[in-house]
């Protein structure tokens, strides 16, 4: 019988809780089929992650307890400094370097997924080690807690992954957006353990506390589920944007491609959009500078951001800032999270552009993107970069700056 409880009974009732947990949060994508290998191999390294965490944890603890002995003060310490931060730094660890460098995850939504999936298979690594040790029936505790805690702690820096992915690709930029997820995360798991701590000590109203707040974060991250499905880019398609120019007759704004509201004569498609370079701003015919901010409509070279090539977004007032850097031979521009230079803008196509790198500079290629690839305001198919030139992807506007030395971040 006890051979039954260690080596059937207990890896059973180990694993289902989690099992259900893992088919909620995969089914909540409607409009893409998850990869069913990355699903397992996510859920398998986010078991191993338990190795590490498990050493790091019992370490921590040996330390606070010949610091602090065995009291209530080293297990707070120990929830707060070492196991919270500990276990969800090796469950982020394992999708950063598998999940989140593949092809498949490709839009916000992922990110909760493959972090709960993640997280999901450290739990079930605990439960086997926790009902081993204990009352096989606690997993009617730890089943509706302690598993999907795992999994909602961790959707939050899950989120933050995924917000990265959209940042100009600096270690300055992206690191603090996925280090402050881990941080709230941390917080969360803390603040979790704690309360289960003195809920065994004070009594049900901490359990009472613990379970409400369980609720809210659960309900919470289900508000963030549903707005990552309704907005995602594998829903949306790209929206394609009537081109706005100037009425060749009378000078009224109009849409290329139908009669001009004011005299009534048909607007052509336009062989170059004049376009203001910081305002976006339509321009009439040979107009030199922007009547709406004044800025030049040859915008001049500013100071180099960055000593590699790159492409800049211009604010109102005319500073520049870094979109994106090209440091690889072949970048991919487009909508969804597994482009190497994700756009953020219903215009922009899910696979829009590639740029590449020939003899030392760099082309830029349409993908047959919806709304056009367009250089100096003329739609190409393909053709080489030149420094200063302004690039549009569909309606999202950046400049480019060629540098030759390159160097580190």
């Amino acid at each position: 019988m006890a051979a039954l409880q260690y080596f059937i009974l207990v890896p059973l009732l180990s694993l289902l809780p989690c099992a259900l947990w893992l088919w909620y949060f995969s089914s909540r994508t409607r409009y893409k089929r998850l990869s069913g290998h990355v699903l397992g191999m996510t859920f398998l390294f986010g078991a191993l992650a338990t190795i590490p965490a498990l050493f790091l944890n019992l370490l921590g603890k040996l330390l606070l307890t010949n610091l602090f002995g065995d009291s209530s003060l080293s297990h707070f310490l120990l929830f707060v400094l070492v196991v919270g931060p500990v276990e969800e730094a090796m469950k982020l660890l394992a999708v950063y370097f598998y999940a989140y460098r593949r092809p498949e995850f490709d839009e916000p939504l992922d990110g909760v997924i493959y972090s709960a999936t993640a997280a999901l298979g450290f739990a079930a690594i605990e439960n086997v080690v926790y009902l081993a040790q204990n009352d096989p029936m606690l997993v009617l505790l730890r089943g509706p807690l302690s598993n999907p805690g795992h999994a909602l702690f961790s959707a939050v820096w899950g989120m933050s992954l995924s917000q990265a992915k959209t940042k100009p690709n600096l270690f300055r930029k992206r690191f603090p957006i996925i280090l402050q997820g881990w941080l709230y995360a941390t917080l969360l798991h803390s603040l979790f353990d704690v309360l289960l701590m003195a809920a065994s000590r004070l009594g049900i109203l901490v359990f009472v506390l613990l379970v409400f707040l369980m609720i809210a974060l659960f309900f919470w991250v289900r508000s963030r589920i549903r707005f990552h499905s309704d907005t995602s880019p594998h829903r949306e398609g790209t929206l394609v944007l009537p081109t706005r120019r100037y009425c060749q007759e009378c000078g009224a704004k109009a849409t290329a491609g139908m009669s001009c509201p004011r005299c009534g004569v048909f607007v052509p498609e336009p062989d170059e959009l004049e376009l203001c370079p910081i305002c976006a701003t339509p321009q009439r015919p040979g107009a030199k500078f922007c009547a709406r901010c004044g800025a030049n409509i040859k915008l001049p070279a500013k100071e180099n951001l960055d000593t590699r090539p790159h492409f800049v977004t211009v604010s109102p007032d005319g500073q520049e800032h870094i979109a994106y850097i090209l440091n690889e031979t072949e970048i991919l521009v487009g909508r969804t999270l597994n482009n190497k230079f994700v756009i953020e803008h219903p215009s922009v196509s899910k696979r829009h552009a590639r740029i590449v790198a020939e003899e030392n500079d760099y082309s830029i290629y349409d993908l047959g993107s919806s709304n056009g690839t367009f250089v100096n305001g003329k739609r190409i198919e393909a053709t080489k970069l030149e420094d200063g030139c302004e690039i549009r992807f569909g309606r999202a506007h950046y400049i480019y700056r060629a540098q030759k030395t390159l160097t580190a971040d």
